[in-house]
């Protein structure tokens, strides 16, 4: 059986689908079945910590 033959427009649609859902393309991979794997992009900023508890009212 001869090798799957991805196109360019196969690509395109993928990396649109991937886009169109919010998400960054990190990694793409197309192995030798055909199989596009698109993985999405680490963030390297750490979320903003939580407070403990509630906001407390100035004191006058």
């Amino acid at each position: 059986m001869p090798a799957a033959t991805v196109t360019k427009s196969a690509i395109s649609r993928a990396i649109a689908a991937w886009k169109e859902s919010g998400l960054k393309v990190g990694e793409m991979e197309i192995t030798k079945d055909g199989t596009i794997r698109i993985t999405a992009a680490v963030d390297g900023s750490a979320p903003a910590p939580q407070r403990a508890g509630p906001k407390q009212w100035p004191s006058r």
